[in-house]
């Protein structure tokens, strides 16, 4: 038999008296979206990457797995969108944070996870830098959606 105490069965409705309220959690309105643009693809992702001093620290496996799934979203907005293949291209990456902080976009918000996934998911041929031209980061700030948008634009 298990027991509970009376706070817990207050909480459950089982006993009369207030329960406590529960904490509501915002949920973004932000999904994995894509569409053509003129001249290349924009590309939503719903959620803001991780920052280089965050992903050190995280254990291997997470690393790979955040790897894989962004790899695996790309690559079914890939094919669900019909995006192109582009083998020379510009991209543009703005992330839009929940709360203004000063940050680093040249060296902490490194695209190089982004730019592996984008190769893998099918966006890009190659990553090289004689075919891909990679703009700095533009930062920005969304309290209510916090996300990161993509371009690519495609050049010959």
């Amino acid at each position: 038999m298990t027991r509970i105490g009376e706070a817990r069965a207050r909480e459950l409705g089982l006993l009369p008296g207030q329960a406590k309220k529960k904490k509501t959690v915002r949920v973004s309105q932000v999904q994995w979206d894509a569409r053509h643009i003129p001249g290349g693809v924009w590309i939503q992702v719903p959620h803001v990457p991780p920052s280089l001093n965050v992903w050190k620290n995280w254990h291997w496996a997470k690393q790979q797995r955040y790897k894989q799934d962004l790899t695996e979203a790309i690559r079914g907005l890939v094919l669900a969108m019909k995006l192109p293949r582009y083998r020379r291209a510009t991209v543009q990456v703005i992330i839009y944070f929940p709360v203004r902080r000063i940050r680093d976009p040249a060296d902490n918000y490194n695209q190089k996870f982004l730019m592996d996934a984008l190769v893998r998911g099918g966006i890009l041929e190659d990553d090289r830098g004689d075919w891909v031209r990679v703009m700095v980061p533009k930062l920005d700030i969304d309290r209510d959606r916090p996300r990161m948008e993509v371009f690519v634009w495609g050049f010959d």
